[in-house]
């Protein structure tokens, strides 16, 4: 029997292509709600980023012949598991921003390494205040939190443009590509005095929420650099405003933001963002570009083609992981 593909976006004719000779696809946006209701009674497989585009919680129960969610987006700490029954298989999208968001990475790392974020044009200031002073970052000890696709990125070119010695911390510390040493979790306060620059590239579990607190953070060298382009949540805001506050050599840079419980916020509820030391983009490192969201669509659709021809997909999440 051909399986039935629902995608919550219009894809890209490739990637209708290549579902084609699987599954019959409907895209959502394109069906009235009767016409919706209808076809998600045949959905076999859903496509979606499951965010503001397809209310989950909402429509999976009309959904009885689900067997399997691909997501579009590499992180999946926002989808709503305990609506999800138990015997659908779910899909991440890892990998597919690796690129783009490691290169997002060393612009926060050489804009707070050089001060370029000062503004300052009196040269007496920006060489002397700790908050801007430029630091050489050539052969400096790279950590990096989490070795997957990012975290590797990240290494790479860390270690090739940079000499650097790169550290890595991954769950079970099993060794990684471009990393001189690898770490387990559990061992993280030993390595994090270690650090010049630190990137976070984990993702967002109930093992990883607030990882990174004061006293992780006061672990670091007077003068580290601190990058996250993984979820604000992994780290303390409260904890971080009082350590920046005290500690102006110590330099944050984010590309994520914290949820209050609606979604992640622009907006910290602390005055982070008028810190000297602290820089943070609107969360657009990953598909926020036109050109890097399209080829994640096809990475998802990809993989999805994979578990449709009965191979073997990449990427299944753990549900114990989030719940």
């Amino acid at each position: 029997m051909v399986k039935v593909v629902a995608s919550t976006i219009r894809l890209p004719e490739e990637a209708k292509v290549m579902l084609s000779s699987y599954a019959k696809v409907y895209e959502l946006p394109n069906l009235s709600e009767p016409e919706l209701i209808k076809v998600l009674g045949e959905v076999n497989a859903l496509l979606c980023w499951c965010g503001s585009d397809f209310d989950l919680t909402k429509w999976v129960r009309y959904m009885p012949n689900l067997e399997v969610i691909q997501t579009f987006s590499a992180g999946v700490d926002h989808l709503p598991y305990s609506s999800i029954p138990s015997n659908v298989k779910i899909y991440s999208n890892a990998g597919a921003y690796s690129v783009p968001v490691a290169e997002h990475a060393w612009a926060l790392i050489l804009t707070l390494a050089k001060g370029i974020h000062s503004g300052l044009m009196d040269r007496g200031n920006y060489l002397n205040d700790p908050a801007y002073s430029p630091r050489q970052l050539t052969g400096r000890n790279l950590l990096v939190l989490g070795t997957g696709g990012i975290g590797s990125e990240v290494a790479r070119v860390g270690k090739l443009a940079f000499s650097m010695r790169t550290i890595g911390v991954n769950r079970s510390g099993r060794p990684a590509q471009y990393f001189d040493e690898v770490h387990p979790i559990s061992e993280l306060k030993g390595v994090l005095p270690r650090a010049n620059v630190m990137v976070v590239a984990l993702p967002l579990t109930k093992y990883t929420r607030g990882l990174l607190g004061e006293a992780e953070l006061n672990l670091l060298p007077e003068d580290a650099i601190v990058v996250n382009v993984a979820r604000g949540d992994i780290v303390k805001e409260d904890d971080l405003y009082r350590v920046l506050t005290r500690r102006r050599g110590l330099r944050f840079g984010t590309d994520v933001f914290w949820d209050y419980g609606s979604g992640e916020s622009l907006n910290p509820r602390t005055g982070l963002l008028n810190l000297p030391n602290f820089i943070g983009t609107p969360h657009i490192a990953g598909g926020a570009q036109p050109d890097v969201a399209r080829n994640a669509v096809i990475m998802a659709v990809t993989n999805l083609t994979r578990y449709l021809k009965g191979e073997h997909a990449l990427n299944e999440v753990n549900r114990s992981d989030y719940v």
